[in-house]
Parts: structure tokens; C-alpha cells; sequence
């Protein structure tokens, strides 16, 4: 009886992939590569019943964050609509190889919706293997917006605003251009430089 369900669920369910390349990785405003250029690669799978896991990798460069030479995340999500507006929860794992005694990894709830076209995105830090970052409570809101240019063009608003206890607000902002397998994108943080990006990617 399980081998006859679990092969109804496996063809039922749908698997993707995607592969990509960026001039720079960058998460939330900051790089992550150190200004080095990044692969990666990702697969999920989407259950069908609205239910969806995937893993993703990505190169961090010789100067990444905290000696880590790439970075894995984990992930599942549940999408449903309520009064007829997409709801989506999840829980991601960022994990970073490498990293004596894995400090660096941490893991975030998240809940995202779309309101007129406007995707909003609200994360909030479920644990971390620092203990100082940990007991931060951290949270990131995400706006996002695409509008569509015609001739395959696609302009991306994005505003972001990070928080935690103990520290000042941080805002993030970018604009990108798309067409087809190419973005070009153009980022700014609080405190940072602002950052041209060259990117490339693909599903399968």
C-alpha cells in the first residue's frame, strides 16, 4: 500500500529546475559574494495540492560571507487563496558550508501575497546557530512590483527594510530590466554603494 502511494504522489507531483549566473549576488542590498561573480543552480518540486519544496545553491566567490565558498537553502511552502487573494507560507533554510562549526546558518518563516499586482513578502528570522543573531528577532519586508513593457521587456521595482532589535532599520531598493533570459539591475543599501548587476537565468 506505501509503494502504491508514494508512486501516485511522485507522478502527481512536478519537478523543475533552474540555473543562473549573476556579475554579483546580491541578498537584501548586500553582496554576498564579496563583489565576485556567482553560479547557481536549483530544483523543486511542486506536489500539486499547493504544496512545494525545492533546494537552491549558489557560489559565494573567493571573498564570500565568512569563508564560505557557496551557499544551500531549503525550502517548502503551502500556496492557497483567501477572498480570492494568493497566500503563500513557507520556511527556508540558509545554510553556508564551510563556516567552522556552521555559525553562519539560519532559517526564516515567511508569508507572501499579491495586492494589484503588488507582491508583498514578510520574513521573520525562525532561528540561528549565532546565539547574538538568534535573540535579534529579526524580520525583512518585501514590496515588489513588475510592469510589463512590451516586446518581452519587464521593468522590477523592489523596496526592502530589514529589522532587528537591536539595530537601526536597514531600506533596500532596486530597479531591474528584463528581457528574456537577461536582467540588468541596478541596487542600493543604506550604507553601501549603489551596484550595477548583469544577470542570466534559466528553468527547465
Amino acid at each position: 500500500v506505501s509503494g502504491t502511494a508514494l508512486t501516485g504522489v511522485a507522478s502527481a507531483a512536478e519537478i523543475t529546475g533552474n540555473v543562473g549566473a549573476t556579475t554579483d549576488y546580491i541578498w537584501r542590498g548586500n553582496t554576498q559574494a564579496g563583489g565576485d561573480a556567482s553560479l547557481s543552480g536549483g530544483i523543486d518540486i511542486d506536489f500539486g495540492n499547493g504544496l512545494a519544496a525545492g533546494t537552491w545553491v549558489g557560489s559565494l566567490g573567493a571573498s564570500g560571507s565568512d569563508d564560505a565558498n557557496y551557499e544551500q537553502d531549503l525550502y517548502v511552502s503551502y500556496s492557497t487563496e483567501i477572498a480570492g487573494y494568493p497566500l503563500e507560507v513557507g520556511y527556508i533554510s540558509y545554510m553556508y558550508p564551510g563556516v567552522a562549526d556552521s555559525d553562519a546558518d539560519f532559517a526564516d518563516f515567511y508569508v507572501s501575497t499579491s495586492v494589484a499586482g503588488l507582491g508583498i513578502s514578510y520574513y521573520m528570522l525562525a532561528s540561528a546557530e549565532n546565539d547574538a543573531f538568534d535573540a535579534q528577532e529579526g524580520t525583512y519586508l518585501s514590496l515588489d512590483y513588475d510592469y510589463d513593457l512590451g516586446d518581452d521587456w519587464t521593468m522590477s521595482l523592489h523596496y526592502g527594510m530589514e529589522s532587528f532589535d537591536t539595530d537601526p532599520d536597514d531600506e533596500d531598493t532596486s530597479i531591474s530590466l528584463s528581457k528574456g533570459d537577461m536582467t540588468f539591475t541596478v541596487s542600493g543599501d543604506e550604507g553601501d554603494d549603489t551596484r550595477a548587476i548583469v544577470s542570466w537565468g534559466a528553468s527547465f
